[in-house]
């Protein structure tokens, strides 16, 4: 998750600091675990906003949360990262793809457009060739072959998944066959760079067939063999890139909707809890509710809160799970709706008589109601949004970041 060489990965979610592998051996030359260090990258939390970290699903273990039953990008990275493996019965190969093509697919979508765009294969930093074959059913990547003189040419690019050192044991064959005279390498760990020498009347043969067979710089990679979880945990043979992204849509979608529904009901709960605590420090100013002169039990000051109908614990409780992940997870765990809240009777006012002196002043009063008026303009706002313009919201900003880190 880390690697970010041509080959690995067009999106990395972790940072590689350290030496996490590179394109001379295919990763196979990273450092021991104990040698490197990772955090997460700018972009991850632009994949997976902070935002929908309340809305998962977390598993349970011995008694704890853990990690949630899977995370929802905003995109599918199984698209843009590729996947290749081998299970029980199963192998896949998912090549990688344009994550801006994801982007603009996914917003096509979600603008409800009846011509949607192509996603195309593309992976990060390779300046050789991606073409699509004619049955649209495998891509051809090719390598750079440059013929520097009568007798020389240059190799600047290789297919991809063709690492250096494999292609280097190639060269090193064709050496011993007689096929080339020589060569020497000028690699760096990102760039591939062989010059190769050879006789004029091979060179000018090979110039007029097909050089880049015979120098095995083209390979294939196959869509027939997509395979991968549906949302029900099924395995399918997906056809192309835009039917993974069909069915990763609704996910997302829902999660959305899920969003929305947990903004309104937090914003709403801010909004209620400013208003009663700017209403109560009102109240105790104006000596209707006496608390400085220690005459009243803390009994008897709860009994006046609720004939002043100010709103309990309980019911801003009541309030804030208000949204459908709440209910979900109450139905999940049959729980009674008397049980949403389990405050204390004798605290269902303590945000209140807690608030600390230095918050018993007019100014006070006038930030809470000010604030409490920001949240209700929001809330309102919330309400007029779609879950389909947060999604959008989101792409902008990681379409932005993708542009502006040459993605």
């Amino acid at each position: 998750m880390a690697q970010d060489f041509v080959g690995s990965n067009n999106i990395n979610l972790l940072m590689p600091k350290g030496q996490f592998g590179t394109r001379l051996m295919g990763g196979d030359d990273a450092a021991s675990p104990r040698y490197i260090f990772t955090h997460l990258s700018p972009v991850a939390r632009l994949l997976f906003p902070d935002v929908d970290d309340a809305l998962l699903d977390y598993k349970e273990e011995e008694g704890q949360l853990i990690e949630p039953e899977f995370f929802v990008p905003i995109i599918p990275l199984l698209l843009v990262n590729g996947c290749q493996g081998i299970g029980t019965g199963w192998s896949t190969y998912i090549p990688q793809h344009d994550p801006l093509d994801v982007v603009k697919y996914i917003r096509a979508k979600l603008e409800d457009k009846k011509r949607l765009p192509s996603i195309k294969p593309w992976v990060k930093d390779f300046d050789g060739i991606i073409s699509i074959d004619a049955d649209h059913t495998s891509y051809t990547t090719e390598g750079t072959l440059t013929p520097t003189s009568k007798s020389s040419l240059t190799i600047s690019e290789l297919p991809v998944g063709v690492w250096t050192s494999d292609y280097k044991e190639y060269l090193v064959k064709m050496l011993k066959k007689g096929e080339i005279k020589s060569f020497t390498e000028n690699h760096t760990t990102s760039s591939v760079l062989f010059d190769v020498k050879l006789n004029m009347a091979t060179l000018s043969r090979l110039l007029k067939g097909d050089i880049h067979k015979t120098f095995k710089l083209r390979n294939s990679l196959s869509t027939r063999n997509m395979h991968a979880f549906t949302p029900d945990m099924n395995i399918v043979r997906y056809k192309s890139p835009r039917n993974i992204a069909d069915d990763f849509f609704p996910i997302r979608l829902a999660l959305y909707a899920d969003r929305k529904s947990v903004l309104e009901s937090n914003m709403e709960y801010s909004a209620t809890l400013m208003r009663n605590k700017a209403r109560f420090i009102e109240a105790v100013s104006t000596n209707t509710i006496d608390l400085l002169h220690g005459k009243k039990s803390k009994d008897a000051t709860n009994a006046l809160l609720e004939e002043m109908e100010f709103v309990k614990q309980s019911d801003l409780d009541v309030i804030k799970s208000n949204n459908t992940v709440a209910k979900r997870r109450v139905a999940q765990h049959d729980i009674a709706n008397d049980e949403i809240s389990s405050t204390d009777p004798s605290k269902e006012y303590e945000y209140l008589l807690s608030m600390p002196l230095l918050s018993l002043t007019t100014e006070k009063i006038e930030t809470l109601k000010t604030e409490a008026a920001k949240m209700d303009s929001k809330m309102e706002e919330m309400k007029n949004t779609t879950a389909e313009d947060l999604w959008k919201s989101d792409l902008d900003k990681l379409e932005s970041y993708l542009i502006s880190n040459n993605k």
